[in-house]
């Protein structure tokens, strides 16, 4: 169960509009702040101008995929003082292990296919948390 002392602030970077409904559902069920970014461009900009503690991650968007919007996040914590990282989690249909790879090699952390359940999107979000000491 989560620590509602500790509400989590998430990114939900998606572009499609179902898609979106259902993660913030699960998200704010949870009891965690979830913003939204409609396209990987639009979540690159939300992901400098603000402080998210997990980033979920579409690949396949209009604008700027998810692939290249990690790489340029990964490059902007590259380049600041103390070695920032921001768990990514991909949350994409494409789950062939060839798909897991490209996701791995442009820096996320976890990998989650779609359709997932309420729970399977929980237990992403709880263990990159733990992992990374956030909760």
């Amino acid at each position: 169960m989560p620590d509602m002392n500790t509400p989590l602030k998430i990114l939900l970077v998606e572009d499609n509009e179902l898609n979106q409904k259902f993660a913030i559902a699960v998200v704010r069920k949870l009891g965690y702040q979830i913003d939204l970014a409609e396209n990987g461009l639009i979540g690159l900009e939300k992901f400098k101008s603000n402080k998210y503690d997990i980033i979920l991650m579409d690949i396949q968007m209009p604008e700027m995929n998810g692939i290249e919007a990690t790489k340029a996040i990964r490059q902007i914590e590259a380049l600041e003082a103390g070695g920032s990282h921001i768990p990514i989690i991909a949350v994409t249909a494409f789950a062939l292990e060839q798909d897991r790879k490209n996701c791995s090699d442009a820096g996320m952390d976890e990998f989650l296919a779609k359709p997932y359940k309420p729970h399977e999107l929980e237990q992403k979000i709880l263990a990159v948390a733990q992992r990374f000491g956030i909760l």
